[in-house]
């Protein structure tokens, strides 16, 4: 909570802040916080945060200083995202085409990570955290401005940058802007912006600061501090010799004026070292913090199941409950209800897992304890670099002996066969689960998007748009009487074929529960998927996806960069691959040659294989081929429902097995997790339904019949033993050939005219 108090009415002018006293400041009358708590914040160019033990010596100096929040410039990490060292909490933002240059980010205390509610990476030279405080929201940005070889352009764009995220955010609440502005303000005479104990002579990108203070109505709070030069400067010309030092203040710390006196002290500590020429400059800031109440999801370990004695167990209980709690006279709903209360019930009890433990840090005390011994030596150049070279010696060796003791824990762990911690395993020695990847969300202006309603907003508004069409209003077959009856046999095969450690669906029922389902169970299993397929009504709860959206590559700003990956229920899994098996071979024969994905014993090699062919055996014979590849957008989502029903009934799939797939189609629903909170459910009314073992069938079967129509009779391509080849596919990716410029024309124009009917 910020300190704010109204002005005394003595007529006794105030002291200047950061003098002995109390310091006051104008405010409407009746507006009082009262202070809690004090909190450190720190903003300090370190070079780079690429270097091995520069973050965990950061988060040593962070404890020694009692630093809760440090801004960090220069990082020079790529891309943009978060980790976790030691409990503290590490929010970066870098260039996206992977290069160690520039780059921003914030380390915060465990204290300060449960309270942060939003971070949104802005730049490689802007981010923005953040944190819930009590009765006023604060707001940091961490700034790194363009060095002085720079065109003064990039520092006008990026506080142009700045000024549109500080739009962005609510007047009332605390903001921060704090970085390495390469900037000298210098020593003027005091305004209501700039103090009048800065350090040194004034520079033009000085100006262009003052500017951006006064625009955003911020104070630059460590120049009006009366200090001694020591506690001034941020910045060490490395260039210079011993003798000849220069000196500068060119990293700042600005605030609200309005929130001027909330910080008691802003000064640098000269004495602390992380191998850079700048010094860190911490502020003290009174204020309250509050924890983030956030929807922690529950944590199970599947591989518990792998235990003998574990399975036994949980598979005896499981089949138990069951057997006692399914009844018969209940209908298909309740009974999909109920196993899913029962398998929640066995993963809190036996399965669930701890988040807190620790992974072991290649990380040692002893050079911890070297790294605080180089900064005490600052002073003595000799020495400070002989612990330096040390320093970097035992970092080499840790990392060697961390490497050798990994590979020797995977070479274990092929001896057991067990596969799933090789995996994992060798992705931790990759770094493959070192930083989690983060990108922003604009809106259709390009205006990044910071609180988490309008992002829902956004996305609920992005789905709505990419699965909305016209189309009938309900499937209409309510009579089927065509289709055998699901077999045990059948149910149980599918089972063994359901794939391990995949997520669960909206129902919570992992595939290695259905796995444990013993003869008794599978026979009440199979009884009610005979239900639901001769009713053809199917449980609400199957109807409903979850949709996460995952980045496709760095720097995803728009919804279309993202990709969303749909988790369904695996109970509803194991009832379409009892489907799929029916009608695999009827679709498979009606799907050309020319189709190679989801098509059993060939693939994109056989695939490419057959281009390299093909344009071999045309240069042999001096046969031109041109060639033209088509990308299709998003064509797994524009698949048109009606049509789709109308190209299964053609290809002879029976009345039951049409009227599930038409039922499935047209009532489901699905929403979008963001942020650990869900988007309103959005009906989906085209596009094949992402997961389901039967969509990869009913798509090959929906752009066979795009092709087909498009091509018949048309009697060009490249001429092999009498048959005309003009198209090889995989999946929606197309390569289409022809011998002329023309015919190939001609071929584009009716596959483009097919495709969007």
């Amino acid at each position: 909570m910020a300190m704010l108090s109204t002005k005394s009415n003595s007529g006794v002018s105030s002291p200047p802040v950061g003098s002995p006293g109390r310091t006051v400041m104008s405010q409407p009358r009746g507006e009082r916080l009262k202070c809690r708590s004090k909190l450190k914040i720190c903003t300090w160019n370190v070079k780079t945060m690429s270097k091995e033990g520069k973050i965990e010596n950061a988060i040593q100096e962070m404890k020694r200083m009692h630093i809760e929040i440090m801004g960090i410039s220069e990082m020079r990490w790529p891309n943009s995202g978060e980790m976790q060292v030691e409990n503290h909490k590490i929010y970066y933002s870098g260039k996206n085409d992977g290069v160690h240059e520039y780059g921003v980010g914030v380390i915060v205390s465990p204290t300060v990570a449960k309270c942060v509610t939003n971070f949104t990476p802005v730049s490689e030279r802007i981010m923005l955290l953040q944190i819930q405080a009590s009765p006023i929201n604060i707001s940091i940005l961490q700034v790194y401005a363009p060095t002085a070889d720079k065109e003064e352009e990039e520092v006008v764009e990026l506080y142009q940058e700045i000024n549109k995220i500080i739009e962005k955010i609510p007047k009332h609440e605390i903001l921060i802007v704090m970085g390495d502005f390469n900037a000298k303000i210098g020593a003027v005479n005091r305004t209501q912006y700039i103090g009048a104990h800065g350090l040194g002579n004034r520079n033009d990108r000085g100006d262009l600061l003052e500017k951006f203070a006064e625009d955003s109505d911020l104070v630059v709070t460590n120049t009006f501090f009366q200090l001694p030069p020591r506690r001034l400067y941020t910045w060490i010309s490395p260039q210079d010799k011993p003798g000849r030092i220069i000196k500068n203040q060119i990293d700042y710390i600005l605030v609200n004026r309005r929130f001027r006196n909330s910080f008691t002290s802003v000064k640098t500590y000269p004495g602390a070292d992380l191998e850079s020429d700048h010094v860190p400059l911490v502020g003290v800031f009174r204020v309250k913090l509050k924890k983030v109440h956030r929807k922690i999801p529950k944590s199970y370990d599947m591989r518990l199941l792998k235990d003998p004695n574990m399975k036994m167990d949980v598979q005896a209980m499981l089949n138990e409950q069951v057997s006692n709690s399914v009844k018969d006279e209940m209908d298909d709903e309740q009974k999909v209800r109920k196993i899913g209360e029962i398998v929640q019930t066995l993963k809190e009890k036996h399965l669930k897992t701890d988040r807190s433990n620790k992974k072991k840090s290649w990380m040692t005390e002893e050079i911890l304890n070297m790294m605080e011994e180089r900064r005490k030596a600052k002073q003595d150049p000799e020495r400070y670099k002989t612990i330096k070279i040390a320093i970097r010696r035992k970092i080499r060796e840790a990392k060697e002996n961390e490497a050798t003791e990994r590979c020797e824990e995977i070479e274990a762990l092929q001896k057991k066969h067990d596969s799933y911690n090789v995996h994992r395993k060798v992705k931790e020695l990759t770094g493959g689960f070192k930083r989690r990847q983060q990108g922003n969300l604009t809106d259709l202006d390009g205006n990044i998007i910071l609180d988490k309603q309008s992002k829902i907003r956004i996305w609920k508004e992005y789905l709505e748009t990419l699965f909305e069409d016209q189309r009938n209003n309900s499937f209409g077959m309510e009579e089927a009487n065509d289709g055998p009856e699901i077999l045990q046999q059948e149910v149980q095969l599918a089972i063994t074929q359901l794939k391990e450690g995949k997520a669960a669906g909206p129902d919570d029922i992992q595939a290695e529960f259905l796995k444990l389902f013993d003869d008794e169970t599978i026979t009440l299993i199979t009884k009610m998927f005979n239900n639901i397929y001769d009713s053809g009504r199917i449980p609400a709860e199957w109807l409903k996806s979850e949709f996460i959206a995952l980045p496709k590559k760095p720097g995803a700003k728009k919804c279309e960069e993202y990709r969303t990956i749909s988790l369904m229920s695996h109970l509803l899994k194991l009832f379409l691959k009892i489907i799929h098996k029916r009608i695999y071979k009827l679709c498979e024969s009606q799907i050309s040659p020319n189709q190679f994905g989801f098509i059993n014993a060939v693939g994109t090699r056989e695939a490419l294989f057959s281009i390299q062919v093909l344009i071999q055996r045309c240069r042999d014979v001096n046969c031109d081929v041109y060639a033209c590849l088509i990308d299709y957008e998003k064509a797994f989502d524009r698949v048109k429902h009606d049509k789709m029903i109308q190209i299964l009934k053609e290809a002879g799939i029976n009345d039951k097995d049409l009227r599930i797939i038409g039922n499935l189609y047209w009532n489901q629903s699905a929403n979008l997790r963001v942020e650990g909170d869900h988007t309103e459910n959005v009906r989906i009314m085209r596009g094949v339904r992402q997961g389901c073992v039967l969509s990869p069938l009913i798509f090959n079967l929906y752009s066979e019949r795009i092709f087909s129509e498009a091509l018949h009779e048309m009697e060009k391509g490249i001429l092999l033993n009498g048959y005309r080849l003009n198209n090889i596919r995989y999946a929606d990716d197309t390569i289409v050939f022809a011998d002329n410029l023309e015919d190939l024309q001609a071929l584009m124009n009716k596959i483009t005219h097919e495709s969007k009917q």
